[in-house]
């Protein structure tokens, strides 16, 4: 019996569609009646960069604590940085290999991109450190007026923690940061004097631990702590006014500290963009080198002692 071609070809291509849905049909079922299970979540960038990175990071920490220095942890929350240790490291690695590879596709196989290098593994500390000391300043002026608001709410029949809580919500940062975070850790259990403590070690500064052991002793021995915070108010304020006005009167000082440090670099920046062949044997010679060298170490020299002799800190 012969058959014709559209039967020889029509019927195995309906026999393969049909166990084609017959498999879908199954695999359907198989996934209804079996339970799914999910997997495993992948590891953001952030939490590799922990895994990596912490026992570096917790190994420094144990270091400068054991050596009398802030962790840091303490460090990063001083400068008001919402990172980690280990992401901190990972920053100053990558700031020495930017600044290796900037130099070497810059100077080639030189003595550049280890300078380079060196720059980038000196840049964050330098840069936390100026964040540290700006955050300090705003704290400081801002603590005249959370006095008058501490004291204020002690008067008006607040209990210490329900006032660090007005606090918290009526200051501007950092100030309401800082104290909405005591506040919190009052909150969970902590005791006042531990949670001021550890403002404390997140804000260095000597008017604030002035205010803490304040804070303590009338949690320890009693006493009218709004009279108390009212002279220190007005003692600070006196003492910030003092600082304004030796600021004013060590401007020009200042600003000498400023061209006298800037304007040999821009000037070199400038002979080395402008007039590369005549700034030439500055880079390309031994020689060059050391008057680069000493030239730098003479500018930090004279920058510090102009800090120095204008220095508020006293």
């Amino acid at each position: 019996m012969n058959l014709p071609p559209q039967v020889i070809v029509a019927v195995p291509m309906a026999a393969a569609i049909a166990v084609f849905f017959w498999s879908l049909d199954r695999i359907s079922k198989e996934r209804i009646a079996r339970p799914i299970v999910a997997a495993p979540p992948r590891a953001t960038p952030r939490e590799l960069v922990e895994r990596l990175l912490r026992p570096a990071a917790e190994n420094l920490s144990q270091r400068r604590s054991a050596s009398g220095k802030p962790t840091l942890t303490e460090d990063l929350a001083r400068a008001g940085l919402n990172i980690t240790p280990a992401e901190y490291l990972l920053i100053r690695i990558g700031a020495v290999a930017l600044g290796a590879l900037v130099g070497l596709f810059r100077f080639g196989v030189s003595v550049g991109p280890i300078i380079l290098g060196l720059v980038g593994f000196l840049a964050p500390p330098l840069v936390m450190t100026f964040l540290q000391r700006r955050r300090q300043t705003m704290f400081n002026d801002q603590l005249t007026g959370m006095l008058q608001l501490l004291s204020n709410s002690l008067k008006t029949g607040y209990a210490i923690d329900r006032a660090l809580e007005t606090v918290a919500s009526k200051s501007q940062p950092p100030v309401s940061t800082e104290f909405e975070r005591v506040a919190t850790e009052i909150t969970l259990g902590t005791s006042v004097e531990e949670a001021l403590s550890a403002l404390l070690l997140r804000i260095n500064s000597p008017d604030l631990e002035f205010i803490v052991t304040a804070i303590l002793l009338h949690t320890r021995v009693g006493g009218n702590l709004a009279e108390v915070l009212d002279t220190i108010s007005d003692t600070l304020r006196d003492r910030l006014q003092t600082k304004r006005d030796m600021s004013v009167l060590t401007a020009q000082s200042r600003a000498s500290a400023t061209i006298i440090t800037g304007l040999p670099i821009l000037l070199a920046l400038g002979l080395y963009v402008f007039v590369p062949g005549y700034f030439a044997p500055m880079t390309t010679t031994a020689i060059g080198y050391v008057l680069l060298a000493v030239a730098a170490l003479l500018i930090l020299i004279g920058n510090v002692l102009i800090q120095r002799m204008t220095s508020l800190d006293a």
